[in-house]
């Protein structure tokens, strides 16, 4: 068998112990709302989500389906009938280090009949979730269901061409929980448009609760730093109290980029790994506005403060606010109003493209 290369370590769960027991209590609770978990790119959303999964799964009294639709295709009604949908015949899950992959495999178990029926579209996928949620509840059972990057399922369409399937998904969702309290859904995103547009729908608004995951607060990130053998499994170096300001200075509370130095550190000196970051994040500020200048008196704000509230842009054209959030340059909070630059990272390309030479 062949070794496992070095530069393979364990992704690492760092302090989010006051999330994880939020998340408890919300499923602990009585089924009366949605649950959007929100934040920037790389917050760590879908690690909390597969450690809620993890630890819970064998609990009694809960039924869990869970769906990460980034590693699912999605550019037709068909294909969502394939993600949400498995055939009898199906494994529950594979393992794939320490996760096991539901998502793989759909959310729903159809015995063959049903699963026949709604590939011809002749049965409503509403109504078969529905009917699963009773069986479950009857049991004794209750439901949860959990969906990772929801806004892939926005431009679909159910097959009549006029109603839009994720606006038809929630108003199932909300009557699933507000309604019938017959289920938990939990809907992780970080398309902060997409959320806003939740958000400002009175009825969502009023039918959902939103939970922000931000990055790590740096105490976390320098005790994580502190002791890389027990949360990563690395054993052939150590980071001095030097190296562990560089990697905060340089990539802030995002678990992802503290994750991807370590692996980089196996093979680049520290100092290698931060010059490349900044010129790879100054390149991506470059690339941005070389596509629309009209962006760049935006971020020239954002050079001197990295978080802005939305009353102080009100000059500022919504749809280049809303042009960088698509980039993933801005992160748009609508619980808060504020907007703000997505890492500290990007912190760096931003000032060296005003301030550089």
């Amino acid at each position: 068998m062949a070794a496992t290369p070095r530069f393979k370590i364990d992704v690492a769960f760092v302090d989010r112990n006051r999330e994880i027991e939020e998340l408890r209590n919300y499923l602990q609770g009585r089924p009366n709302s949605i649950l959007f978990l929100y934040g920037p790119k790389s917050s760590g959303k879908t690690t909390l989500m597969y450690r809620l999964f993890e630890q819970m799964e064998a609990e009694k009294g809960y039924s869990f389906n869970f769906l990460n639709l980034r590693e699912v295709f999605l550019g037709s009604y068909d294909d969502f009938i394939a993600a949400f949908f498995k055939s009898a015949g199906d494994e529950n899950g594979v393992r794939t280090g320490s996760r096991r992959q539901y998502s793989l495999f759909g959310l729903f178990k159809l015995d063959a009949f049903t699963e026949r029926m709604l590939k011809k579209r002749q049965e409503d996928p509403f109504l078969v979730m529905k009917r699963e949620f009773q069986r479950l509840v009857k049991k004794g059972v209750r439901p949860v269901v959990i969906i990772d990057e929801f806004h892939k399922l926005d431009g679909l369409y159910l097959p009549d061409k006029q109603r839009s399937l994720i606006v038809e998904l929630m108003n199932f969702f909300v009557a699933m929980t507000k309604e019938s309290h017959l289920c938990h859904v939990i809907i992780a995103s970080s398309d902060a448009f997409f959320i806003e547009r939740v958000y400002v729908d009175s009825k969502l608004r009023k039918t959902s609760k939103f939970m922000k995951l931000d990055y790590l607060k740096k105490e976390d990130v320098v005790t994580w730093l502190r002791n890389i053998k027990r949360y990563n499994k690395i054993e052939d170096y150590t980071l001095d109290e030097q190296q562990i300001e560089t990697i905060w200075d340089t990539v802030g509370g995002s678990a992802w980029e503290v994750y991807s130095i370590l692996e980089d550190l196996f093979q680049h000196p520290l100092e290698t790994i931060v010059a490349k970051i900044k010129r790879e994040r100054l390149a991506t500020i470059v690339d941005v506005i070389r596509h629309n200048r009209a962006l760049e008196g935006i971020l020239q704000r954002f050079a001197d403060e990295p978080v802005h509230h939305g009353r102080d842009l009100l000059d500022c054209d919504t749809s280049l606010l809303g042009t960088l959030v698509g980039e993933n340059i801005l992160f748009y909070d609508p619980v808060d109003g504020v907007y703000g630059i997505q890492g500290k990272s990007l912190e760096w390309g931003i000032k060296e493209y005003f301030e550089g030479p």
